[in-house]
């Protein structure tokens, strides 16, 4: 896994970072093992409470520090008890103890970095714990999930209404793209986590690029309008899933 650990910042760096990321395994620093517990290799049971260290970075944003290896752990803490869990349960931790950001292979100041690293967003942590690749929109406003296995999810009205700006906005840029027929909004629930995210389904046949090109024009029309700390992202419908969104979501856009 480290050596996927990033090089140099750039989309395609992160995209197999992430893919990594959901195969791989992850080590964290616990203040100390639950009960019973000896080192090797344990199972662990549901339910089970685990400790886990989330210091405050120099901006006071709590982060959960992960590491890649054990020597990159030992560089951080060499003291500290350790454990290694699959990377899509130490999100998943993330989400619960809500913390700002993970940390990869995060370094103590005196020594120097031997492994590669960065920051995991938020949103980021949020949709990799549900086995999903978060995919930024190309002006880095937004993020495309794609799911890399199956997800549960609950699907119903937002709770608050769409903002006369956000939908003036939306609306506006949307008529200039002729592959884009409809708009639905409406909010998503990962049922493992509880987790919660407010969506814009795009009933569009553009592929690839061109899609990403356009959610990102969409997003970067909408982004001035919305409130502090409110994040939507954007999916491509597929004829399958109109039925459900057409009951429990909202039409917002039609050409």
């Amino acid at each position: 896994m480290h050596n996927a650990a990033l090089q140099r910042d750039s989309p395609e760096a992160r995209d197999l970072v992430y893919r990594e990321f959901l195969k791989s395994w992850l080590w964290i620093c616990v203040p100390e093992l639950p009960d019973g517990w000896k080192p090797g290799v344990t199972t662990v049971r549901e339910g089970i409470n685990i400790q886990v260290n989330t210091p405050n970075n120099a901006k006071g944003v709590r982060v959960l520090p992960a590491f890649t290896d054990i020597e990159a752990l030992a560089n951080y803490d060499p003291n500290s008890l350790h454990m290694a869990l699959p990377a899509i349960e130490i999100f998943k931790m993330a989400v619960q103890l809500r913390v700002g950001e993970g940390v990869v292979n995060a370094f103590d100041p005196v020594r120097k970095p031997i492994r590669s690293g960065g920051t995991v967003t938020q949103r980021e942590f949020e949709a990799l714990a549900q086995g999903m690749i978060p995919k930024p929109t190309l002006d880095g406003k937004g993020q495309v999930p794609t799911a890399k296995k199956p997800v549960q999810v609950q699907i119903g009205n937002c709770d608050a209404p769409m903002s006369h700006d956000v939908k003036t906005r939306l609306q506006a840029e949307a008529r200039q793209f002729v592959e884009l027929s409809k708009i639905y909004r409406y909010q998503m629930r990962y049922v493992e986590t509880g987790t919660q995210s407010e969506v814009f389904g795009l009933v569009c046949y553009a592929q690839g690029t061109r899609f990403q090109e356009i959610v990102t024009t969409l997003m970067s029309a909408i982004q001035p309008f919305l409130a502090q700390n409110q994040y939507v992202d954007f999916t491509q419908l597929c004829s399958d899933q109109l039925p459900i969104i057409e009951k429990h979501g909202e039409l917002v856009y039609e050409k």
